[in-house]
C-alpha cells in the first residue's frame, strides 16, 4: 500500500506537464510515445482504445466515475482538461482506429500469405 502510494506520488511528479489541446507529451511517460504501453502495468494499452472509449475514460478519471488502480494519478492529470481539450487528446490518440484498420489489413495478408503457403506446401507433397 505505501509502495503504491510513493509509485502514484512520485509519477505525479514527474508528469507536471499540463497537457492541453492535443498535447500529449505528458501521457508518454507511462503510457509510452505510441501508446503502447501499460501504464505502470496496470492500465489498458491506449492506441488499442476507440476514441469514444478514451474520452469516457478520461471524462471519467476528471469527475472520479471512472478508473482502477491509476484513478488518483489520471485525476491530477485531467482535471486541467476542458471538453474540447480532452476530445483533441483522444483524437489524437485514436489513430488507434486507423493503425488498428492498417494493422488488420496486415494480419489479413500475413495470414494470406500463410494460407497460400501451406496450401503450396501440400500440393509439393502430392
Amino acid at each position: 500500500m505505501i509502495k503504491q502510494s510513493i509509485i502514484a506520488i512520485t509519477t505525479l511528479g514527474l508528469l507536471t506537464i499540463t497537457a492541453t489541446a492535443a498535447d500529449t507529451k505528458a501521457c508518454a511517460g507511462c503510457h509510452g510515445a505510441n501508446f503502447e504501453k501499460a501504464a505502470l502495468g496496470k492500465s489498458k494499452i491506449v492506441k488499442d482504445l476507440s476514441k469514444e472509449d478514451i474520452v469516457k475514460a478520461l471524462k471519467g478519471y476528471k469527475d472520479g466515475s471512472y478508473g482502477g488502480a491509476m484513478k488518483t494519478v489520471m485525476k491530477g492529470q485531467v482535471a486541467k482538461l476542458d471538453d474540447k481539450a480532452i476530445e483533441e487528446i483522444a483524437s489524437s490518440i485514436a489513430g488507434g482506429d486507423a493503425k488498428a484498420t492498417d494493422d488488420n489489413k496486415t494480419k489479413v495478408a500475413s495470414d494470406d500469405n500463410k494460407t497460400k503457403a501451406s496450401a503450396d506446401t501440400n500440393k509439393t507433397k502430392k
